[in-house]
């Protein structure tokens, strides 16, 4: 199966179902053990998808919010275990796999689709995607779980946010805080480096090597962060200077991945 094909199946099956809209919050994050490993990747927004009710994801917001060490229990006893071992599936096991699904989802951020064709295969229950984030305000403050749903289904899907704020200059957080309110939305963007395709679609369950490494990503070296000259900032000015940024932290993500 090409993926011309793959992709067309795909949007036909999505078109036979109804939709359910649902909040993500996004949560700040603070590692407990930067040096050891990060539930999610500096200068990124990671969404943590699994099937409605999986106590994983309180414990991904508890992990937040109490920041006493159980992002790194959560990591190494609870994540990495549901990776270890698995490979990749072939297109046509993935869209066997979607067209089974009760539910799969489409994850947006204002007008912009960040993935879609979103689904926890049955074995792992969980699904990570890392977008690229430049530090700088949020707006809207939360992402949209669009779900896909089969008729007569009592099955759902249910994410959660984490946020982690890239190191910045003085020069820079400046600019990203005169970035004009109808572009806040720029500051968070697509990362085509998850996927295999230009298309952006996030398959899940051919997605499984990417989706172990991003959950178990060290923190980047400080000497090896990149950044804007204060003369460089002068010169393009706040939005594009936010745009800059971000197209830094995909770069970025991309080499981790």
């Amino acid at each position: 199966m090409d993926q011309e094909t793959l992709l067309q199946l795909a949007a036909d099956e999505l078109a036979k179902r109804s939709l359910r809209y649902r909040e993500i919050e996004i949560f700040d994050y603070v590692p407990t053990q930067p040096d050891r490993a990060l539930l999610c990747q500096e200068g990124s927004v990671r969404v943590f998808v699994a099937r409605e009710g999986d106590p994983l994801l309180q414990r991904v917001r508890d992990a937040a919010s109490r920041r006493n060490g159980e992002d790194i229990d959560l990591i190494e006893n609870a994540i990495k275990p549901r990776f270890e071992g698995r490979t990749q599936l072939s297109p046509y096991q993935a869209w066997r796999l979607l067209e089974r699904a009760p539910v799969f989802a489409s994850i947006r951020y204002g007008g912009r689709t960040l993935a879609t064709n979103v689904f926890p295969p049955d074995d792992l229950g969980l699904v990570v995607l890392d977008n690229p984030y430049n530090g700088g305000e949020l707006s809207p403050t939360h992402l949209t779980l669009v779900e896909h749903r089969q008729d007569g289904t009592d099955a759902g899907l249910e994410a959660v946010a984490l946020k982690f704020e890239p190191p910045l200059t003085p020069a820079e957080r400046a600019a990203l805080a005169q970035v004009p309110a109808d572009q806040l939305e720029g500051n968070m963007t697509i990362n085509a480096s998850c996927c295999d395709n230009a298309t952006f679609i996030m398959w899940a369950a051919m997605a499984i090597t990417v989706a172990v490494i991003c959950a178990l990503a060290v923190k980047a070296d400080e000497e090896g962060q990149q950044h804007l000259t204060d003369e460089q900032i002068r010169q393009l000015g706040p939005a594009a200077t936010a745009r800059a940024l971000l197209d830094i932290r995909r770069e970025t993500l991309g080499h981790v991945h």
